[in-house]
């Protein structure tokens, strides 16, 4: 056995704190605060129909900043039929339009027979299932509406039914996954742009619209939106920002965020808007901001989007539509049966759109609606877009172009003056990305245990970050070390729990004279959260995925979270006699070397930064198709790339020493020397030629 495996910290902090909770918790206890003011807010906005209708332009306006804005022109269509299903009481056209140039939605069309007016029509928006329209419970619902004399255009959400964004025509499949796996997948990238994959869903959505308010059959005055699950989700948004829909019936979506936060369950990247929770939007808001419009909330009462949450934001749409004097358009119906647009959230979405869009019951009422075998419904030949339009584009490249468009044009920096201004605004606005800086309370550090192991030894510390925050360390040093020396402040992916896997290099140091600080911050090493719920630590939807998005919900970043935690470990080596505060390297290596890259950007304390397996480019990893997971939401800042790249900020590293040892492209391989060069070394020549020796400082040891 590895030596340094007998230091880690025991459970609870060697039984002194249980700090498994403490992250989750402390989201939680941040989130709260922040549901206190809104409540506040809306008690104030919800007085009169002006206050009201400025805070539906105030939440509008957060909404489209959030998820990066919508396109400012819409393409023609160009929409395509491609053939006919021809049934008794109605037909089904199958349908191709562009959302934007190359860019494919699929979608089926139901037309009801005997109607010679104009119709109602709905939009019918797909829930996370792999057939999405084509989908036997989907495909209920749009027969049901059409049989009772509504238009209906069902579309496939991207990643699923027809528009898999990452299908691969040798294998049939997509080396990503469907569904939720490849909206978080494209979430990522997204999310460093300062944008969310949402922005695609909703705009195919509108012009959905767009293509209804072409069809003769369709009466535009009479729209309305319905979807289940994260089809209900795309029905709430509509609800926010598109105008023309004069009914809407989210379903087995509306619950709140207080409610739903504590259930440990994720949501998908689409669901996840940034700084939601910080501004007070809620799932309430999609509701209450439709008045005095017809909604109708679908509900399951045994649904994992929980039933107290549904009835509070039913509670609170209730008062918004009191404003209006119409009580009567709002309402909820809850199946009692687990998550899905079942039967009788079926049958009450087509009594709701009757009642509000033909003033009617519904003309048919039984229940047998004989569904299509899914395949039939295909609006492709070969199944999807990308197999017959292979050169289409998807949200990978469209977020790409999307980069392009708000990425900053870089200054010249050729002397020492411009580089200190430089260097003074880039810490303001990192400051401002980060978004997290808490009150920094005086460090009270308990070292609880000291001994000896092999000829080292070694101090297990813990101190508080902040109130609720516990973070551990282990000093290692030689043991004839005596007074004060150089530290290394080490940062690992696994904190302390990873010191046996580095066991060489920490002896390397501790052999030149160097004290060894293994820094555990906040969730992993002797400080590692607790699963909180189903899936993997550190995968689609698991703990670190679910931790980072609602740190993403309040405005700020688990990995901002961290860079703090890093400058409060400097703290405390400054407290330290025996530490030399002129040379303190930081070491840090693969997603940490991000997070100490960041800590070292902020903190001149720090003399001298060792980077390794450090990502090579946030801008190369949105522009690599087929990424490695290894770069997780744990690296991400919201709208990084808005502002600038890992290599922009190094000009705040001018003056000490650094070294960039196998840097990592997208795919988690070694840099190649090219991609350095594009992203690193030709950056620095023609952008801040101040700083002469950034080709000595990259190193390459595989």
């Amino acid at each position: 056995m590895r030596s340094l495996e007998k230091i880690v910290f025991k459970p609870f902090v060697d039984g002194y704190y249980d700090v498994e909770n403490q992250l989750p918790e402390y989201i939680m206890n941040l989130a709260e605060k922040r549901f206190e003011s809104e409540r506040a807010r809306k008690q104030k906005a919800f007085t009169s129909i002006d206050s009201f209708m400025e805070y539906k332009r105030t939440v509008r306006r957060l909404f489209l900043e959030a998820i990066g804005g919508l396109p400012e022109e819409k393409c023609p269509l160009k929409p395509e039929s491609t053939s006919i299903i021809e049934r008794e009481k109605y037909r089904v056209e199958k349908i191709i339009y562009q959302s934007l140039p190359d860019f494919y939605v699929t979608a089926l069309l139901y037309l009801p027979k005997g109607f010679s007016k104009p119709m109602p029509a709905v939009l019918f928006l797909c829930g996370h299932t792999r057939e999405a329209k084509s989908s036997p419970i989907y495909q209920r619902t749009c027969i049901d509406l059409a049989r009772n004399g509504f238009v209906v255009l069902a579309i496939d959400p991207p990643g699923q039914g027809e528009i898999l964004q990452y299908w691969d025509s040798k294998t049939g499949e997509s080396p990503v996954g469907w569904g939720t796996r490849e909206h978080s997948y494209e979430g990522l990238q997204c999310t460093l742009t300062g944008s969310n994959i949402a922005r695609y869903f909703i705009w195919n959505a509108m012009r959905g619209l767009d293509y209804l308010c072409m069809r003769s059959e369709v009466d535009p005055e009479r729209l309305a939106a319905t979807g289940n699950s994260g089809g209900g989700t795309q029905t709430a948004y509509m609800m926010l920002l598109e105008d023309r829909l004069r009914a809407a019936a989210p379903c087995c979506y509306i619950t709140s965020r207080d409610a739903y936060i504590k259930t440990g369950q994720p949501h998908d990247a689409e669901q996840n808007i940034y700084g939601a929770i910080k501004n007070g939007i809620n799932y309430d808001d999609f509701i209450c901001l439709f008045a005095p419009r017809p909604a109708l909330i679908g509900a399951a009462a045994y649904d994992f989007f929980c039933i107290e949450g549904t009835l509070q934001s039913y509670e609170r749409a209730k008062m918004a539509y009191k404003l209006f004097k119409s009580e009567d358009k709002v309402s909820m119906v809850i199946g009692e049966h687990t998550h899905g647009l079942r039967d009788p959230l079926r049958r009450a979405v087509v009594r709701w759109f009757s009642k509000h869009l033909r003033g009617e019951d519904p003309r048919i009422r039984n229940d047998q609606i004989e569904t299509e075998e899914p395949s039939l419904l295909n609006v492709t030949r070969s199944g999807q877009i990308l197999g017959d339009k292979p050169h289409a584009k998807t949200i990978f490249h469209l977020n790409n172009d999307y980069l392009r468009s708000v990425k900053p044009s870089r200054s010249r920096i050729e002397d020492e003056d411009s580089l200190r201004l430089y260097v003074s605004s880039l810490r303001e606005k990192l400051s401002c990305l980060l978004a997290f800086n808490p009150k920094r309370m005086k460090i009270l550090p308990r070292i609880i245990e000291k001994g000896e192991v092999d000829d080292l030894t070694y101090e297990k510390i813990f101190f508080f970050s902040e109130p609720g925050i516990v973070l551990t360390s282990i000093m290692l040093y030689d043991h004839s070390l005596e007074g004060e020396a150089p530290t290394v402040l080490m940062l690992l992916e696994d904190g302390t729990n990873g010191a046996a896997g580095e066991e060489e290099k920490i002896k390397d140091f501790t052999a030149k004279g160097y004290r060894v600080f293994i820094l555990d911050v906040r969730g992993i090493g002797g400080v590692r959260t607790r699963a909180i719920n189903s899936r993997m630590f550190n995968t689609f939807h698991g703990t670190f995925f679910k931790i980072c998005f609602d740190s993403f919900m309040l405005g700020t970043s688990l990995l901002a979270m961290r860079v703090y935690d890093v400058t409060r470990g400097v703290d405390y080596l400054n407290m330290r006699e025996d530490v030399d505060r002129s040379e303190i390297l930081l070491y840090a290596k693969r997603k940490m070397a991000i997070c100490g890259y960041l800590a070292s950007a902020i903190d001149e304390r720090i003399s001298r930064v060792h980077l390794e397996d450090m990502l090579v480019s946030y801008e190369n990893l949105v522009a690599t198709r087929l990424y490695d997971r290894l770069w997780d939401e744990e690296i991400v800042i919201h709208g990084f790339l808005r502002y600038f790249d890992l290599v922009d900020i190094l000009p705040a590293l001018h003056g000490r020493e650094y070294l960039l040892i196998n840097m990592r492209d997208g795919m988690g391989r070694l840099a190649s020397k090219r991609c350095i060069e594009e992203y690193w070394i030709n950056t620095v020549k023609e952008h801040y030629p101040v700083i002469s020796d950034l080709e000595e400082r990259i190193k390459c040891r595989s």
